[in-house]
């Protein structure tokens, strides 16, 4: 169990003598200890949580600045923090303002976005920060200069101090005002989409490609919006059209392949049942329609290898599903169709 001095945080000197730190060098100095016996919080018994041995509260914890959630915090009991750090964190650090009345400064940090939703955000802002603080010094006075926070991207995040170390999980965090946005490449241009989801960006550039290959469509913007049932919608503008979609359509095209000869090699050398057994050989001519076919109004997008057990059948059987994007009053969707394979048990 490690118990070094976290002088790195105050004025003190790092064992490397190094006078700015980074995070790793802070989180090889943490505190890990047995979290305190403290009127009202009570902790549980020491779990793994991340590769960190950590007790979590038996229950709620009432602070100044509101409940503190069991799950939101973790005292660290032991662990290499510096690894956990090295191999999930950022680099970012947090400052920790002088006094609880500074608190509110600390404007909101977004570490990581869902994009199927529209409050999205989940990361730090004023009151996680506060509530952790006064968790870790039990809500009395301290000095700023020894407690850290770091980031660590979708992972919980670490608040450092004398009294040991917590492991705190991103919570839902007011949507920033000038939200995350990425470049999306079209055949034509280079737009910005307000996105961060990897699989609704990869979608999203398909879904232009589909756009302008199978309908001529030239598109010249990008809008986000949302629903009244939380659904994140993604407009694509055109000259004298938009085309908006639910960016969880967006994330079905994810993945997607759109030369059929890949998924006819896979399944002739043989494919596992999900109920076990030997490999079956499963036959597919190739589909009916290529990638970018227009079909009475739906484009073929994609097609993708399953299995699926129909009503009719008492065993999975093997598929492919052959994607498209159909227009439905106002706005696209995805969808697929499904063409049951030829199985041959080897």
């Amino acid at each position: 169990m490690t118990d070094l001095t976290l002088g790195t945080f105050g004025d003190g000197d790092s064992a490397d003598n190094d006078h700015t730190p980074g995070a790793v060098s802070i989180a090889r100095c943490a505190t890990t200890c047995r979290a305190p016996d403290r009127d009202g919080a009570s902790w549980g018994s020491p779990d793994v949580d991340w590769g960190l041995t950590t007790q979590r509260p038996v229950s709620t914890i009432n602070t100044s600045a509101g409940r503190v959630h069991k799950q939101q915090t973790r005292w660290v009991v032991d662990g290499d923090v510096r690894e956990y750090v090295a191999e999930c964190g950022n680099g970012d650090l947090l400052q920790i303002p002088a006094t609880y009345g500074d608190f509110s400064s600390v404007y909101t940090r977004v570490t990581f976005v869902d994009g199927l939703a529209d409050s999205y955000g989940y990361g730090i802002d004023a009151q996680a920060l506060e509530k952790a603080l006064r968790v870790l010094t039990g809500g009395g006075r301290y000095t700023a200069s020894k407690y850290s926070a770091i980031l660590c991207g979708k992972q919980p995040w670490i608040l450092a101090g004398p009294e040991g170390t917590l492991l705190c999980s991103c919570m839902p965090v007011k949507r920033p005002e000038n939200p995350y946005t990425r470049e999306l490449r079209t055949p034509e241009t280079t737009l910005q989409i307000e996105e961060q989801n990897p699989a609704v960006l990869t979608g999203a550039a398909e879904f232009a490609h589909l756009l302008s290959d199978s309908l001529g469509v030239s598109i010249e913007a990008m809008d986000y919006h949302s629903t009244a049932r939380d659904e994140a919608r993604h407009s694509f503008v055109a000259e004298e059209n938009k085309f908006t979609i639910k960016a969880s359509d967006l994330a079905q095209l994810h993945g997607l392949t759109t030369d059929p000869s890949v998924i006819q090699a896979t399944v002739c050398r043989g494919v596992q049942p999900p109920n076990g057994g030997d490999p079956v050989s499963v036959q597919w001519d190739g589909p009916e329609h290529p990638v970018g076919y227009l079909d009475e109004g739906d484009v073929v997008a994609g097609y993708e290898f399953a299995w699926e057990q129909p009503d009719e059948s008492l065993e999975d059987v093997a598929v492919v599903r052959e994607y498209r994007i159909t227009q439905n009053h106002s706005r696209w969707t995805v969808d697929y169709r499904t063409h049951r394979l030829t199985s041959v048990v080897p």
